[in-house]
Protein backbone atom coordinates (compact mmCIF):
# COMPACT_ATOMS: atom_id res chain seq x y z
CA UNK A 1 0.00 0.00 0.00
CA UNK A 2 2.40 2.33 0.93
CA UNK A 3 4.80 1.56 -2.19
CA UNK A 4 1.83 1.83 -4.49
CA UNK A 5 1.03 5.57 -2.90
CA UNK A 6 5.06 6.53 -3.14
CA UNK A 7 4.73 5.62 -6.90
CA UNK A 8 1.42 7.41 -7.71
CA UNK A 9 2.89 10.29 -5.45
CA UNK A 10 5.90 9.80 -7.80
CA UNK A 11 4.23 10.10 -11.27
CA UNK A 12 2.34 13.12 -9.79
CA UNK A 13 5.50 14.92 -9.20
CA UNK A 14 6.93 14.22 -12.40
CA UNK A 15 4.27 15.21 -14.17
CA UNK A 16 3.89 18.43 -12.00
CA UNK A 17 7.36 19.34 -12.88
CA UNK A 18 6.84 18.44 -16.40
CA UNK A 19 3.66 21.07 -16.35
CA UNK A 20 6.20 23.37 -14.71
CA UNK A 21 8.93 23.13 -17.13
CA UNK A 22 6.78 23.68 -20.06
CA UNK A 23 5.15 26.84 -18.70
CA UNK A 24 9.15 28.48 -18.20
CA UNK A 25 10.03 27.36 -21.51
CA UNK A 26 7.10 28.11 -22.97
CA UNK A 27 5.16 31.09 -21.52
CA UNK A 28 1.63 31.63 -22.22
CA UNK A 29 0.90 34.08 -24.74
CA UNK A 30 -1.81 35.98 -23.01
CA UNK A 31 0.42 38.72 -21.98
CA UNK A 32 1.96 38.90 -25.84
CA UNK A 33 0.48 41.58 -28.31
CA UNK A 34 -1.77 40.49 -31.35
CA UNK A 35 1.46 41.38 -33.33
CA UNK A 36 3.69 39.17 -31.96
CA UNK A 37 0.98 36.64 -32.26
CA UNK A 38 0.73 37.36 -35.51
CA UNK A 39 4.66 37.44 -36.33
CA UNK A 40 4.51 40.83 -37.54
CA UNK A 41 8.12 42.16 -38.06
CA UNK A 42 8.17 45.53 -36.65
CA UNK A 43 10.31 48.47 -38.39
CA UNK A 44 13.29 49.26 -36.85
CA UNK A 45 15.61 52.26 -36.68
CA UNK A 46 18.45 53.35 -34.33
CA UNK A 47 19.71 56.68 -33.41
CA UNK A 48 23.40 57.81 -31.77
CA UNK A 49 22.68 58.98 -28.30
CA UNK A 50 25.64 61.03 -28.32
CA UNK A 51 24.93 62.93 -31.18
CA UNK A 52 21.41 63.43 -29.58
CA UNK A 53 23.09 64.42 -26.69
CA UNK A 54 25.69 67.15 -27.77
CA UNK A 55 22.91 68.57 -30.02
CA UNK A 56 19.57 68.74 -28.99
CA UNK A 57 19.16 72.39 -28.92
CA UNK A 58 16.61 71.51 -25.90
CA UNK A 59 19.51 69.74 -24.27
CA UNK A 60 22.06 72.52 -24.99
CA UNK A 61 19.65 75.07 -23.74
CA UNK A 62 18.81 73.22 -20.15
CA UNK A 63 22.16 72.82 -19.60
CA UNK A 64 22.84 76.12 -19.71
CA UNK A 65 20.37 76.96 -17.41
CA UNK A 66 22.05 74.36 -15.15
CA UNK A 67 25.22 76.01 -15.90
CA UNK A 68 23.66 79.27 -15.02
CA UNK A 69 22.19 77.93 -11.66
CA UNK A 70 25.71 76.59 -10.67
CA UNK A 71 27.24 80.32 -10.95
CA UNK A 72 24.57 81.81 -9.17
CA UNK A 73 24.75 79.17 -6.57
CA UNK A 74 28.52 79.74 -6.16
CA UNK A 75 27.91 83.69 -5.70
CA UNK A 76 25.33 83.14 -3.34
CA UNK A 77 27.58 81.06 -1.36
CA UNK A 78 30.25 83.47 -1.40
CA UNK A 79 27.98 86.23 -0.24
CA UNK A 80 26.67 84.08 2.72
CA UNK A 81 30.72 83.08 3.29
CA UNK A 82 32.01 86.44 3.22
CA UNK A 83 30.99 87.70 6.58
CA UNK A 84 31.79 84.63 8.61
CA UNK A 85 34.68 84.38 7.06
CA UNK A 86 35.57 88.00 7.79
CA UNK A 87 34.47 87.87 10.97
CA UNK A 88 37.12 84.36 11.60
CA UNK A 89 39.83 86.44 10.41
CA UNK A 90 39.22 89.19 12.91
CA UNK A 91 39.00 86.36 15.63
CA UNK A 92 42.47 85.07 14.36
CA UNK A 93 43.56 88.35 14.90
CA UNK A 94 42.42 89.39 18.40
CA UNK A 95 43.60 86.05 19.86
CA UNK A 96 46.92 86.24 18.20
CA UNK A 97 46.89 89.44 19.90
CA UNK A 98 48.98 90.43 22.78
CA UNK A 99 47.43 90.49 26.29
CA UNK A 100 44.53 88.31 25.71
CA UNK A 101 43.64 86.10 28.20
CA UNK A 102 43.13 82.39 28.39
CA UNK A 103 39.17 82.80 28.34
CA UNK A 104 39.19 85.01 25.89
CA UNK A 105 41.37 82.75 23.38
CA UNK A 106 38.74 80.10 24.21
CA UNK A 107 35.69 81.85 23.49
CA UNK A 108 37.37 82.94 19.81
CA UNK A 109 38.30 79.14 19.52
CA UNK A 110 34.70 78.27 20.07
CA UNK A 111 33.04 81.00 17.68
CA UNK A 112 35.75 79.75 15.47
CA UNK A 113 34.71 75.97 15.80
CA UNK A 114 30.81 77.68 14.81
CA UNK A 115 31.80 79.86 12.03
CA UNK A 116 33.18 76.45 10.52
CA UNK A 117 29.94 74.56 11.23
CA UNK A 118 28.22 77.57 9.79
CA UNK A 119 30.03 77.50 6.23
CA UNK A 120 30.10 73.55 5.80
CA UNK A 121 26.30 73.89 6.03
CA UNK A 122 26.15 76.68 3.72
CA UNK A 123 28.31 74.59 1.01
CA UNK A 124 26.41 71.28 1.72
CA UNK A 125 22.80 73.28 1.14
CA UNK A 126 24.31 74.46 -1.85
CA UNK A 127 24.99 71.14 -3.13
CA UNK A 128 22.06 69.63 -2.21
CA UNK A 129 20.12 72.10 -4.43
CA UNK A 130 22.35 71.97 -7.46
CA UNK A 131 22.32 68.59 -6.75
CA UNK A 132 17.93 68.35 -6.92
CA UNK A 133 18.23 70.75 -9.91
CA UNK A 134 20.50 68.37 -12.07
CA UNK A 135 18.45 65.39 -11.39
CA UNK A 136 15.09 67.26 -12.18
CA UNK A 137 16.83 67.94 -15.41
CA UNK A 138 17.85 64.94 -16.06
CA UNK A 139 14.08 63.94 -15.26
CA UNK A 140 13.51 66.85 -17.64
CA UNK A 141 15.20 65.66 -20.79
CA UNK A 142 14.66 62.22 -19.85
CA UNK A 143 10.33 62.72 -20.88
CA UNK A 144 11.50 65.04 -23.61
CA UNK A 145 13.25 62.79 -25.26
CA UNK A 146 10.91 59.63 -24.59
CA UNK A 147 7.86 61.85 -25.61
CA UNK A 148 9.68 63.36 -29.00
CA UNK A 149 11.27 60.06 -30.44
CA UNK A 150 7.69 58.91 -29.83
CA UNK A 151 6.41 61.55 -31.81
CA UNK A 152 8.56 61.12 -34.88
CA UNK A 153 8.43 57.09 -34.77
CA UNK A 154 4.58 57.44 -35.06
CA UNK A 155 4.66 60.06 -38.10
CA UNK A 156 7.55 57.94 -39.91
CA UNK A 157 5.42 54.34 -39.39
CA UNK A 158 8.75 53.23 -36.69
CA UNK A 159 7.51 50.94 -34.40
CA UNK A 160 11.12 50.13 -32.58
CA UNK A 161 14.08 52.73 -32.43
CA UNK A 162 17.41 51.71 -30.24
CA UNK A 163 19.97 53.67 -28.85
CA UNK A 164 23.35 53.89 -30.05
CA UNK A 165 25.77 54.75 -27.33
CA UNK A 166 29.26 55.66 -27.45
CA UNK A 167 30.38 51.71 -26.74
CA UNK A 168 27.53 50.47 -28.69
CA UNK A 169 25.33 49.89 -26.04
CA UNK A 170 21.75 48.49 -27.21
CA UNK A 171 23.04 48.27 -30.92
CA UNK A 172 26.09 46.46 -32.05
CA UNK A 173 25.74 46.96 -35.55
CA UNK A 174 23.49 48.78 -38.16
CA UNK A 175 22.83 49.09 -41.41
CA UNK A 176 23.29 52.98 -42.34
CA UNK A 177 19.78 53.09 -43.70
CA UNK A 178 18.50 52.40 -40.53
CA UNK A 179 20.24 55.11 -38.62
CA UNK A 180 17.81 58.20 -38.26
CA UNK A 181 19.90 60.66 -35.51
CA UNK A 182 20.15 63.34 -38.26
CA UNK A 183 16.54 63.53 -39.09
CA UNK A 184 15.20 62.80 -35.40
CA UNK A 185 17.60 65.62 -34.45
CA UNK A 186 16.21 68.29 -37.42
CA UNK A 187 12.57 67.04 -36.06
CA UNK A 188 12.96 67.90 -32.56
CA UNK A 189 15.34 71.43 -33.03
CA UNK A 190 12.51 72.30 -35.47
CA UNK A 191 10.03 70.96 -33.01
CA UNK A 192 11.98 73.28 -30.13
CA UNK A 193 12.40 76.22 -32.32
CA UNK A 194 8.59 76.69 -32.83
CA UNK A 195 7.94 75.97 -28.77
CA UNK A 196 10.31 78.83 -28.10
CA UNK A 197 8.96 81.10 -30.70
CA UNK A 198 5.33 80.47 -28.90
CA UNK A 199 6.40 80.85 -25.47
CA UNK A 200 8.23 84.12 -26.11
CA UNK A 201 5.15 85.34 -27.75
CA UNK A 202 3.04 84.26 -25.29
CA UNK A 203 5.03 86.04 -22.82
CA UNK A 204 5.08 89.40 -24.72
CA UNK A 205 1.10 89.19 -24.64
CA UNK A 206 1.15 89.01 -20.73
Amino acid sequence: MNRQFLVILMICLVGWLAVLTYMTVNPSQADLSAELKRGDAATVAYVHGDSIQRNYRFIEAREQSMFTAVQQSQLAVERMARPLQEEAQELIDYASGAGVSGDEVQMAQNRLYEIEAQLAQIQNEAQSRLVQLENALQVEVSEKLTQEVGVFAKENGIEVVLNWGLSGEGVLYGAPGFDVTEALLEFMNERYEEETVQDASAEETE
